[in-house]
């Protein structure tokens, strides 16, 4: 057998030892710490108990003298004297109404002494007590003897749980009727709750009449036996609860196991009719602080162990680093000269790929500058482009404008500088179209009737579509669009000089401008017999700065504006080809709800 192998044996006999001998301590050590912890739990529950109990005692107390002082109101006397007088009885119900709304208390009314209701603080509601006969109600019975009446049960009318209290009405003592009130408990059963304790009420047949536990509420502690049942019949205490029974487990007095825990129970009689009061805490905590006592002593054991592990293995250690030292002293040596070697090359790497950076930059920046020019540039002929029609035809109404002047006919005159006046006005919209991409910030809503705004659109281009010998057709329905004037003349002076340029050229060329509208959907479409859009450009006509045109003829925005305004009006661009050749621009919007939805959504997203 070699060393190692005795060494293990050997450490092998001693943890066996070391279990024989500590386990039983710590499990003893455990037992004592859960049997304190318990302990403490049972103190805390008995304190909690005493103020709990207090609070119940407290709020009947606030109406037990109520109907003994409110049944010497004579009114109520004359009431139960005249049970069939319409006005003592109207005085009778409002005289309980205002009580009850002074005390806050949860009902109030009287009866007379055959059961039935004659009055009540309830008697406008659609469950009211009046004409209901509770003579089967103990709490009757015992203020009809005279004597005080306390019964906690289910409302027979409200189905309401509630605790009942009354004083029996005398007339020259004489019992001529009883007076009860009903003290609502759910506001005190939400405050236990919300103090998260499980605090339980239990009667005498062991129902569970208040809680902190919607879920436990008139459960039982164990199965009721048969005369419980049947006296609880009798008085109908629960009415309709199905009484069933709570499955827990008494462990001894004062445990029992409940849904799976284990809880600590402390109870105690209340003064209150045949009551008991328990609360229940869960024992969890105290089993967690006692094995954290068995966890820490194991702790402290494996740390002493350790300890002595480590002091025996520490001189051989010792011994093996003092062989390893000269071996890593010469290892040492020989990388410090390599690292030597290579720290220096690193420095002229960094120093190349530093140069390299600054130059990249360089480059970078100028090919920024470069890009800026060319699109300075391309905006420069684009604007020039635009601005080039409305002057020619300014000059052309200029010189019609003088040989009117000289003819002396001054109304076709007047017609030519409104004309002029018009294209003065468009032009400052074209420049304002370069702002408007710029910005990206189109009005929103708006509303425009369509006819006239194509007819203003076509009297711009008029004398370009004559001189083009375009046969244009308009076909426009009475429709209103959804954009402002500007916005909507804008988007047809781009759609309808795109299709003017796609014919430069052709002697058959056709436009057709069309509008309509149902309740569904609003149409505009430009549609024209050019040559079409290759259907790999579909996707990149409405990008800015994108043009099929020759250098120096389009800007490439017109589309992007168009697309920006539609899109942001809740419409939607769409370009296809036309039957026959040639391209046709839809441009749709949803009508009804479903557009004035859509809008106000696109609203809200910008």
């Amino acid at each position: 057998m070699t060393s190692r192998s005795r060494l293990l044996r050997a450490t092998r006999v001693r943890v066996a030892v070391l279990m024989v001998v500590f386990f039983p301590l710590l499990w003893f050590g455990y037992q004592m710490r859960l049997q304190a912890g318990i302990d403490e739990l049972e103190s805390s529950a008995g304190q909690r108990l005493a103020l709990l109990s207090a609070s119940l005692d407290a709020e009947l107390l606030r109406y037990e003298s109520l109907p003994a002082v409110l049944a010497q109101h004579p009114g109520l006397r004359d009431v139960l004297a005249h049970p069939d007088d319409p006005q003592r009885v109207a005085f009778a119900n409002r005289l309980l109404e205002q009580v009850n709304a002074r005390t806050g208390a949860g009902m109030l009314y009287l009866i007379a002494p055959s059961g039935r209701t004659l009055a009540a603080s309830n008697w406008q509601r659609p469950d009211s007590f009046v004409g209901e006969n509770y003579a089967f109600r103990p709490y009757f019975k015992d203020a009809l003897r005279g004597e005080s009446g306390a019964f906690f049960a289910v409302g027979a009318t409200t189905r309401v749980p509630g605790f009942f209290i009354a004083h029996a009405v005398l007339d020259d003592e004489r019992v001529v009727g009883v007076l009860a009130v009903k003290v609502e408990l759910a506001l005190l059963e939400q405050t236990w709750a919300e103090g998260g304790e499980s605090v339980v009420v239990v009667d005498r047949h062991g129902v569970v009449a208040l809680s902190s536990r919607s879920d436990w509420k008139f459960a039982t502690l164990a199965p009721l036996s048969a005369e419980s049942r049947r006296a609880l019949a009798d008085t109908r205490q629960y009415f309709t609860e199905r009484l069933a029974p709570l499955p827990l487990k008494w462990l001894d007095a004062r445990r029992l196991r409940l849904n799976g825990k284990t809880f600590v129970v402390r109870q105690a009689p209340l003064d209150w009719v045949d009551w008991r009061m328990m609360i229940m805490l869960d024992s969890a905590q105290a089993v967690e602080a006692a094995w954290l006592q068995v966890l820490a002593a194991m702790l402290a054991l494996c740390v002493m162990g350790v300890a002595v592990l480590y002091w025996a293995q520490r001189a051989r250690r010792i011994r093996e680093r003092l062989a390893a030292q000269d071996v890593l002293e010469r290892t040492v040596a020989e990388r410090t000269a390599d690292l030597a070697d290579t720290n220096a090359q690193l420095v002229r790497e960094i120093g190349e790929r530093t140069a390299a950076e600054q130059k990249l930059r360089g480059a970078q920046q100028a090919l920024i500058e470069a890009n800026r020019l060319a699109a300075l540039g391309q905006m420069a002929a684009g604007v020039a482009h635009e601005l080039n029609q409305p002057l020619a035809a300014m000059r052309a109404f200029a010189g019609n404008g003088l040989t009117f002047l000289e003819r002396a006919r001054y109304a076709p005159l007047g017609d030519n500088l409104r004309q002029m006046i018009g294209l003065v006005e468009r032009m400052a919209r074209l420049t304002a179209q370069l702002k408007v991409f710029a910005s990206r910030q189109q009005t929103q809503g708006g509303s425009t009737a369509a006819s006239q705004a194509v007819q203003t659109v076509a009297g711009w281009l008029a004398h370009r579509i004559e001189t083009s010998a375009v046969d244009l057709r308009i076909d426009c329905e009475p429709v209103s669009l959804p954009l402002q004037p500007q916005a909507l003349e804008q988007v047809l002076l781009n759609l309808l000089g795109n299709a003017l340029d796609a014919l430069d050229g052709r002697t058959d060329a056709k436009i057709t401008i069309r509008v309509s509208g149902d309740g569904a959907e609003r149409v505009l479409e430009v549609a024209d017999n050019g040559p079409g859009i290759d259907a790999s450009l579909i996707d990149k006509v409405a990008q800015p700065f994108f043009s099929t045109k020759p250098l120096g003829q389009g800007l490439g925005l017109g589309l992007a504006i168009v697309s920006d305004l539609v899109s942001g009006s809740g419409g939607r661009l769409a370009f296809h080809d036309r039957v026959g050749g040639g391209t046709v621009v839809r441009v749709s919007w949803p009508g009804g709800e479903a557009g004035r939805a859509e809008g106000a959504a696109r609203e809200a997203e910008t």
